[in-house]
């Protein structure tokens, strides 16, 4: 291609010229006029987005996991007709009551002075079935009033033998006769001789062969049936048969109130009234003791978030008391939900010297005097030498045990507890053990109590609750409420960042490659001939002036390129 003389060739985007004339190359142009206004628009609505995901991120670390927590516990509170109060009234659980009972191998030679030997034998499980009868809600909805019934059902296959196993067993109504003379003074023996003849005369004896079945479920006994026509109606034993478990079989024996935490969620499950009574009866009422106050819930309900450095408490009629828990450890159920697990403190049956909160429980000389771990229940228990402890002396005097032969406490085995997941206040798993002992003593002057002494004797120890939450429905429920919150926020903040920051670094990256990145550049060629080149070039065109080929150079930046 020919090139003339004084002409010149931009290259890159520049303007041809040729015969000297000037040529100009427009330089790039701005991002909003590159782009044009939609772009623009579209950028700007990228990096607002960016920006928004990352405040949302920051939005979902802080405050994602209160706002779900908010709508779960708004669902807590008993409200009738709700979810909720249909499965506290009738819980999808299946708990099992075992029972251990101390057969006495040598209850002839204990009478002879020789040391108790005790054979445990056990366990006898019944399933049980749970129901709160004549539910009433009062107070527009505030507190609700209901009758607890269960139900038990022998378990022939969960059992070591059968409710007509024969067992050698203190004869409770007789200790309780006995009892009830034991500190009288020397100026009324003639009521111990009394008792003594009456006792003879109905042919009792200090230890009695019962079968399971009569040991729980009532046989007749002459002395309860006399003892129902000296007594007021109301004071005595209430039963014509005398069992551990009468009357409790499907029944209803008195109503309690307790708050829905409809007005304070803290309150959900708190009792308020127990047979119309705001406090218990049986103990001191001396200015600041709480012996008589009923505290906690029933313990089929806890407030939601539980702390580890609070103390529960747990009311049971049956206890004759609020019994106080507090934590121990962290523990993860069967179906792989979290929970703490709470436990009575190691000084809840300590004497008052070590713990002074039990002074208002001493009502006479037992109930002040006897060995740490032992609560006397006697002034709930129609007058009976009932004493409660953990199975088998479970964190009590040594003295107790060295007392007796054939019990070896086992803390995997006999420790109290409740497991609660804590941000709902659930049960998650339950065993309320406890063992029950007869008070006995040497009673002069009745002959049918010869060969008995001052021993703390124990008769039967059971466990109460459940090992784990079977129903699909509520292991599913507990698992959204407990882990899906956590699951989602875990989720959604780590892809709000992502997403915002992708968003504001191609805005930036766009942005500064138009502004800042390199510019292509254009530069003028221009020929440039050398004398050899113009002699050649005018030899071989004969002097006449013509096109010129070959040589140019285009120097840029300091470096030569030729052609």
């Amino acid at each position: 291609m020919g090139i003339l003389d004084n002409g010149s060739h931009t290259i890159n985007g520049g303007t041809n010229s040729s015969s000297g004339g000037g040529g100009s190359s427009s330089g790039p142009k701005c991002f909003g006029k590159r782009l044009g206004k939609f772009k623009t628009i579209c950028a700007v609505l990228t990096l607002v987005f960016g920006v928004g995901s990352i405040v949302c991120g920051i939005l979902v670390v802080f405050f994602f996991r209160d706002a779900v927590d908010s709508i779960i516990k708004s669902e807590l509170p008993l409200r009738q007709g709700s979810q909720i109060a249909k499965v506290w009234a009738k819980p999808p659980i299946t708990p099992y009551l075992k029972l251990y009972f101390f057969n006495v191998t040598n209850h002839e030679e204990f009478l002879n002075g020789s040391k108790p030997v005790l054979e445990e034998i056990g366990p006898f499980t019944y399933s049980e079935s749970w129901e709160k009868a004549n539910v009433t809600w009062l107070d527009g909805g505030n507190k609700v009033e209901f009758g607890q019934k269960k139900t038990y059902h022998f378990q022939p296959d969960l059992s070591t033998a059968g409710e007509d196993t024969k067992l050698i067993l203190p004869n409770l109504p007789m200790l309780s006769a006995l009892a009830s003379v034991v500190h009288l003074p020397e100026s009324e023996k003639i009521i111990r001789v009394a008792l003594g003849s009456m006792l003879e005369l109905l042919k009792q004896e200090s230890f009695a062969e019962l079968t399971v079945r009569e040991i729980l479920w009532g046989y007749e006994n002459k002395l309860i049936q006399l003892s129902r026509s000296i007594f007021p109606e109301g004071e005595g034993y209430p039963f014509d048969e005398f069992g551990l478990f009468k009357g409790k079989n499907g029944t209803v024996s008195a109503f309690m109130q307790t708050w829905t935490g409809q007005s304070n969620i803290l309150d959900v499950g708190k009792v308020h009234s127990w047979d119309d009574e705001t406090e218990l009866s049986f103990w001191k009422n001396d200015t600041g003791s709480m012996c008589n106050a009923i505290q906690g819930t029933d313990g089929s309900t806890f407030h939601p978030d539980i702390k580890k450095d609070e103390t529960i408490h747990i009311f049971n009629r049956d206890l004759c008391r609020s019994l106080p828990l507090v934590y121990q450890k962290d523990v993860i159920d069967g179906n792989g939900i979290p929970g703490y697990r709470f436990i009575p403190p190691n000084n809840v049956f300590a004497p008052p010297e070590e713990n002074p909160d039990n002074e208002c429980f001493c009502l006479n000389h037992e109930g002040c005097n006897v060995p740490r771990g032992l609560f006397n229940m006697s002034a709930c228990q129609f007058g009976s030498p009932t004493m409660m402890s953990w199975p088998h002396f479970l964190d009590a005097d040594p003295k107790l045990l060295e007392a007796v032969e054939g019990l070896k406490p086992d803390p995997e085995k006999h420790q109290f507890y409740i497991d609660l997941q804590p941000k709902l206040g659930t049960s998650l798993r339950a065993q309320a053990r406890s063992q029950i002992n007869i008070q006995m003593h040497k009673v002069e002057d009745v002959k049918p109590a010869e060969g008995l002494r001052d021993i703390v004797f124990p008769f039967v120890w059971f466990s109460d609750g459940i090992e784990t939450i079977d129903d699909a429905t509520t292991v599913a429920l507990l698992h959204s409420a407990v882990h899906t919150p956590e699951k989602a926020r875990s989720a959604l903040y780590p892809a709000f960042f992502v997403i915002g920051a992708v968003c504001i670094l191609l805005v930036v990256s766009c942005v500064g490659y138009n502004h800042f990145g390199q510019q292509v550049r254009s530069e003028a060629i221009t020929p440039r001939r050398t004398s050899k080149m113009a002699e050649e070039n005018g030899n071989s065109n004969n002097g006449t002036t013509g096109s010129v080929e070959g040589h140019y150079e285009m120097k840029s930046n300091g470096v030569l390129a030729s052609s």
